[in-house]
């Protein structure tokens, strides 16, 4: 039965084919006329929607899908009956005489006239045109050509339109001389040529590009092989010859096969610990490492792979072999995404054990005693989702009973988590709000500092201390009384109307007319944005007029809404045109009034070593106190130097004459990772080119390609909204208070509470106090009652040097016993610093005088000797900025003194590492001073270095 169905189906089938000129149902159907279609789908009752031809040709396909064989067998009936024949092959014929009545015009012979019908057979009829009919008929007779001379003259055309052929070439070395047939390439012909009739021009063509090929790989041989026979770095001359004559035809010079053994002959000189094996077309090496964890040391395998071609050039070039670098960057990365899981292993332990003060070392002792075997046995740094679940476990076991224990703890009293009622005076006023909202260049904080001139007492909060400074001499000039307060320095003006401040000194007790917050859009700033969030909500002014750019106009609208106070906008655009350049800029054609964007002290000092021997150079980065950063801007401004090097502290308060904006990087690191630039710091620091009056059009572009497409994509990227909530601060009030609930004055308890727990109605939440938690782990140490130990934990002490620790220690063992604290200044300075080294310890020194002003403040009768501090200040600005101007000091290794690269990451170099010397007394004493002990570039140096 199922064979006669299968039969009956064939049958169907054939005389379907037979209607539709051999085509099967789907593809037949669509050449019937409408009235058929309309008759067959009526009589086949099929619902269709509109009886278009579309729509019924869908229909009968799919019925006829779905059908079984006695209802094809109706289809099939009708249309034999109905006498239907599909009139595609109507349409080819017309096709046909279409396209020979075109050719007619032209002259071609039987078989041109065939491959154009074959093209054209199946393109609809509105789609073949007399120009691609001519223009076929012209390629075919081109490409005829081009086979004609292919073997007249035993060459090819590749897809590039360049002539292939071999040919013998003759290798003369100095003892055998042979001759060997290589694939030679010349330049791509055009192919049009070939349509000319003078077949003597075209053969002279291609004759004279083969001789011109042939001389360029002559000359190839000839350049290859010279300094091979003056002794070649790696290689025999007879393993030369005999490569040569081995190597295939088709390949370069620079990539001959090299033997295997040769190879690891030539890599296990680097280091005679490689184990070096082949694996298919890459060579892998591979080097026994060991991994200190937690103090336990953990033996691994860093492994580096090449394709055998890379190799092969390297040597032909007699080029050193990149292994040792590269292994040491896969060393490196490997321990760094190891680093990570282990990072994230050990916060997901205090993420389980929150708020109940595990001793660190306990966490470790549960990371370490699953992670060790693994590694060990498995030779990689590299922990599995399985081990990650056991150490979880089993710790989660041990916090179960603790956190019972903890869940008596209380949470803070409401009436200190009311933030915006933290500042009583603020709330009585009824304070306008005006928002100038801006791009960088658009007069917006020009227009705000006039209206603050203009007014009979003002405030103007500014986000650096140099921006201070300039507020307040340029209300000074204004014959307006104004006094300066920043963390560090007060000038006080007894009769004094205005106040010109950083803005973390906002005092919220003083009520004047007008306050400009400057540069807004750093509320959302991780570390300092509570500053700015305590102004807008706690400044006493009439009027509070904000500057800042577009990406914080939504997050401000809303805070103003919580605070019931009204908002108005006034929109600026910028005065000048930005322009992106095209290409990257090489350091050898940087022009000057050029500024150069890098993003730590290490790279901005390299490339002040590499430009200041054709250039006058100033450089701004965060370690030089206001004082020098504004001198150099200074210098720069003023024509005294040509190029400007600077971190991207530039984005932020200095106009200068900056005709071109290079970016040098893409990435930064940001406190936490290494990161790309964001759309907003790109917008930022791109928006200090072409300042209004000074160059009217700013180019931004970069010192390479990568950099620059980087650049290019984010300068376009719309800036992305900022969010709230906003971060706010740990108060004096608030650590008392949680101090009293839990019962302890330890300071690293109470901020860990603060961060974990805090809670604030409306739209804030606990800021990032990282720096104080650090510093309370210092100041806890100390017999100190809770409120000095909150001051101190405040004091700008970078604990990332060891100088400045170590003064800070001195200065809290004076204060826990009640004495004053001398300043110490430094002994006779020579007129510049010669090294990194004494460079470095100018600027930790001017870090230490703030810190010892700065604690003036808190602590007046303690700290006296302020004065000194300052006059010594002025000395040291002067020795840093004659220094920048010298231009001729130099990074050197803590241990033999040799002279490294700015760039070079240690501060001990390759040999002194390798040989693993102890330094010695001098460098001892070094440390002790402060003059090595810190990685450049903002990041804490590990305790110990490892390669």
């Amino acid at each position: 039965m199922a064979k006669k169905k299968k039969k009956q189906t064939i049958k169907i089938n054939n005389k379907i084919k037979e209607i539709m000129d051999g085509e099967p149902f789907d593809e037949g159907i669509k050449y019937l006329s409408e009235d058929v279609l309309v008759e067959l789908t009526m009589l086949l009752d099929l619902r269709v929607t509109m009886l278009t031809k579309k729509e019924m040709v869908r229909a009968l396909r799919q019925a006829w899908s779905e059908g079984n064989t006695q209802f094809r067998l109706t289809i099939v009936n009708y249309l034999d009956q109905m006498g239907v024949k599909s009139p595609r092959r109507e349409e080819e014929a017309d096709k046909v005489s279409y396209i020979i009545s075109i050719l007619e015009n032209y002259e071609h012979n039987r078989e041109e006239e065939h491959q154009i019908l074959s093209t054209f057979i199946d393109t609809k009829p509105n789609k073949i045109t007399h120009d691609k009919i001519v223009n076929k008929l012209g390629y075919i007779r081109e490409q005829a050509s081009i086979r004609n001379f292919e073997n007249k003259f035993n060459i090819e055309f590749n897809s590039m339109g360049e002539i292939e052929f071999y040919h013998p070439y003759n290798f003369e070395m100095s003892k055998e001389s042979f001759s060997k047939s290589l694939l030679t390439t010349t330049e791509s012909i055009d192919k049009s040529l070939f349509l000319n009739k003078d077949e003597v021009l075209i053969e002279e063509r291609i004759e004279k590009l083969k001789k011109y090929a042939i001389e360029k790989k002559e000359k190839e041989i000839k350049e290859f092989l010279t300094p091979i026979k003056e002794g070649h770095r790696y290689l025999l001359e007879s393993d030369v010859i005999e490569l040569i004559r081995s190597m295939p035809p088709e390949d370069a010079f620079y990539e001959i096969e090299v033997p295997f053994t040769i190879v690891k002959r030539i890599i296990s000189k680097i280091d005679d610990a490689y184990r070096i094996t082949l694996q298919g077309q890459t060579i892998v090496v591979a080097k026994d490492k060991r991994y200190s964890l937690y103090e336990k040391e953990i033996p691994y395998t860093a492994v580096v792979s090449y394709g055998r071609k890379f190799i092969y050039h390297d040597i032909w070039k007699e080029q050193s072999l990149p292994i040792k670098e590269d292994l040491l960057k896969v060393k490196s990365e490997i321990k760094e995404h190891f680093n990570v899981i282990i990072k994230d292993l050990e916060e997901e332990l205090f993420r389980l054990s929150e708020g109940l003060n595990i001793d660190k070392k306990i966490l470790e002792g549960y990371i370490l005693q699953f992670v060790e075997p693994q590694v060990t046995s498995s030779l990689t740094l590299k922990v599995s989702e399985k081990v990650k679940r056991r150490i979880v476990y089993h710790f989660m076991d041990y916090v179960r009973p603790l956190k019972e224990r903890k869940r008596k703890e209380e949470l803070l009293a409401k009436t200190i988590r009311d933030f915006k009622n933290l500042f009583p005076l603020a709330r009585l006023l009824k304070r306008e709000i005006i928002f100038h909202v801006g791009s960088t260049n658009s007069g917006k904080t020009y227009q705000a500092l006039k209206s603050l001139e203009k007014a009979d007492t003002g405030y103007y909060l500014a986000p650096l201390r140099l921006l201070a400074l300039e507020g307040y001499e340029n209300l000074k000039s204004k014959n307006i009384n104004v006094s300066l307060i920043t963390g560090e320095e007060e000038i006080i003006d007894e009769e004094s109307t205005h106040i010109s401040s950083t803005i973390e000194m906002m005092n919220a007790s003083v009520e004047v007319d007008v306050c400009v917050i400057d540069e807004i859009q750093m509320i959302n700033d991780r570390d300092r944005g509570w500053a700015w969030a305590n102004a807008l909500i706690g400044v006493p002014a009439k009027k509070i007029i904000l500057t800042g750019s577009a990406d914080v106009l939504e997050a401000v609208t809303e805070l103003c809404e919580y605070l019931e106070e009204p908002l108005k906008v006034i929109h600026f655009e910028r005065k000048n045109e930005l322009k992106l350049m095209k290409h990257p800029t090489p350091i050898k054609d940087i022009e000057a009034g050029t500024a150069i964007v890098a993003f730590s002290r290490r790279d901005v000092l390299g490339l002040r070593q590499q430009l200041s021997q054709n250039y006058e150079v100033s450089v701004v980065y965060g370690n030089l106190s206001p004082e020098v950063r504004k001198e150099e801007a200074r210098r720069f401004r003023e024509g005294k130097s040509q190029i400007l090097i600077a971190t991207d502290a530039i984005a932020m308060g200095l106009n200068l004459p900056i005709k071109t904006l290079l970016f040098s990087k893409d990435n930064k690191f940001d406190g936490l990772r290494r990161r790309e630039l964001l759309p907003t710091e790109v917008a930022q620091i791109s928006g200090r080119a072409g300042r209004y009056g000074l160059e009217e059009v700013g180019y931004i572009g970069a010192l390479d390609k990568k950099c620059l497409e980087t650049i290019s994509s984010k300068f376009y990227q719309p800036l992305p909204t900022l969010e709230l909530p906003f971060s706010v601060m740990a108060s004096l009030e608030h650590v008392l208070l949680i101090g009293e609930i839990l019962e302890t004055q330890n300071l690293s308890t109470i901020l860990n509470f603060f961060a974990d727990n805090m809670e604030f109605e409306g739209p804030f939440v606990a800021g990032n106090i990282d720096s104080m938690l650090e510093i309370s782990e210092i100041v806890d140490e100390y017999n100190l009652d809770l409120k000095t130990r909150f001051h101190l934990a405040c004091a700008p002490a970078s604990i990332s040097s060891p100088y400045i620790e170590s003064v800070f220690h001195r200065y809290i063992k004076q204060i826990e016993a009640g004495k004053t604290v001398e300043y110490i200044p430094p002994r006779e300075l020579p007129k510049f610093a010669q090294t990194n080294e004494q460079m470095l310890n100018a600027e930790d020194r001017v870090r230490e005088i703030s810190l010892y002003l700065w604690l003036s403040f808190k602590f007046e009768e303690l700290f006296p000797q302020t004065q000194k501090a300052l006059d010594s200040r002025v000395r040291l600005n002067n020795f840093i900025e004659n220094s920048l101007k010298q231009g001729n000091f130099v990074k050197k290794c803590n241990r033999c003194g040799k002279s490294l690269d700015f760039t070079y990451r240690f501060s001990v170099c390759d040999s002194c590492f390798s040989k693993g010397r102890r330094g010695s007394r001098e460098n001892n004493r070094g440390a002790r001073n402060g003059g090595y002990g810190k990685k450049e570039g903002g990041e804490k140096k590990p305790k110990r270095r490892t390669r």
